[in-house]
């Protein structure tokens, strides 16, 4: 009699059991099974769009600013003005140089007419002595055939003699100081150029920076920075204003310093903004680490794409590692457990709490390393409520993944 109410008891406590134990509605969980296929490793970080390229307008010499004459964020033309100068002093200089420069203009054609009379005059000089040097010669072959004959006396043969060789002398001389001085000329000539081309240079780069001092655009574009206070002193090489070109976009991406050795040039990466998805590949990877974070460049394939705008952010995946074949688990509200993730596994009608381990991983998929079957179909729901049970009963019509 007691061991048939004891084992009574026991059924009851086991029935009260089963009708007690929490149960889920299939109706109320979102689910997905586990396959297998290639899985594409990434590293997902966040970005901000940025124009690919930036031109920079720095001031080209000492001045005030007088106007801002774009803001940041209106559209500039190339060839318009962002800002402009007092340009009071660098056009008393320009006067100068120029003033300069033509008196060294003048100078250097005085210093030519100079040389060329001096030249001139040495060249008649010397044709003059060539002249003298052949009617003295002359004299002397008539005299030594006269002094042969006795008609002319020993004296007057000498002095003819003595005239002729003065004179060659002479000629030889001239010749020498006519040579010297188409050398020295011409060093003077070229040192003189040296001078011009120095001052027109000199003048030219003064002029060109009063044209420059109006800060212009280079190109199309929108104006993403300018010197905010009008009046306000710029030195020479201090940035008045950045022009972006909004016809192609880059994302520089933000990676924690701990992944950084896990990113480098020529990975490829992908940039997303809600449901597009745009290819990309890393280009540059900056050495220093600012605020525990590596900035990373990405270059965009569709650098044009209707999506991109200045300064979005954006979330970005830079492939780490490709496997052909690997278990694939849907990202779901997984609870981390010790050398892996605690997964609600659906089998026969009831959701068993398992414990997975982790391999790599991307935005939408882990890859399932033990743990886990092809064709597993596991909770993705949050199943904080059940984090201390192993089973949880399941209730309703099983509808399939979803």
């Amino acid at each position: 009699m007691a061991v048939g109410v004891g084992l009574a008891a026991v059924a009851a406590w086991f029935g009260l059991g089963a009708v007690l134990r929490p149960s889920l509605s299939l109706g109320n969980l979102r689910t997905a099974r586990v396959d297998a296929g290639p899985l594409t490793a990434s590293l997902s970080v966040s970005g901000t769009v940025v124009p690919e390229s930036e031109r920079v307008l720095a001031s080209p010499i000492d001045a005030r600013v007088l106007r801002v004459l774009k803001r940041p964020g209106a559209a500039v033309k190339a060839g318009e003005a962002v800002a402009e100068l007092d340009t009071t002093q660098p056009a008393l200089a320009v006067e100068r140089l120029l003033k300069e420069l033509r008196m060294k203009e003048a100078q250097n054609l005085r210093a030519q007419l100079t040389l060329e009379g001096t030249l001139s005059s040495l060249e008649s000089q010397v044709k003059v002595k060539e002249l003298t040097l052949s009617t003295y010669g002359a004299n002397l072959a008539r005299n030594r055939r006269l002094f042969a004959e006795g008609l002319v006396s020993e004296e007057q043969l000498r002095q003819t003699e003595l005239d002729e060789a003065r004179t060659r002398v002479e000629l030889t001389q001239l010749r020498e100081q006519m040579r010297l001085a188409r050398r020295s000329a011409e060093v003077e000539r070229t040192s003189l150029d040296a001078e011009l081309a120095t001052a027109r240079k000199e003048a030219s780069q003064a002029e060109r920076e009063l044209a420059l001092a109006a800060a212009r655009s280079d190109r199309d574009g929108v104006v993403t920075f300018v010197v905010s206070e009008e009046g306000a002193v710029a030195r020479k090489g201090d940035v008045l204003a950045r022009v972006a070109d909004l016809t192609a976009f880059r994302v520089d991406a933000r990676v924690p310093d701990v992944h950084a050795s896990r990113v480098a040039a020529g990975q490829e990466a992908v940039v997303r903004i809600d449901s597009v998805r745009l290819a990309g590949t890393v280009t540059r990877v900056q050495p220093e680490v600012r605020d525990g974070q590596v900035t990373v460049a990405v270059s965009i394939d569709e650098k044009a794409h209707a999506a991109l705008r200045p300064n979005l952010r954006v979330d970005v995946e830079l492939v780490t590692d490709r496997k052909a074949n690997a278990l694939r688990l849907p990202r779901g509200s997984f609870a981390a457990a010790e050398g892996g993730v605690e997964v609600w596994v659906l089998r026969e009608g009831e959701a068993v709490k398992t414990r997975v381990r982790l391999g790599v991983s991307n935005a939408d998929h882990y890859e399932a390393v033990s743990g886990l079957a092809e064709g597993d179909e596991v909770v993705l729901s949050e199943m904080t409520d059940y984090a201390h049970l192993s089973r949880v009963r399941l209730k309703g019509r099983k509808g399939g993944s979803r």
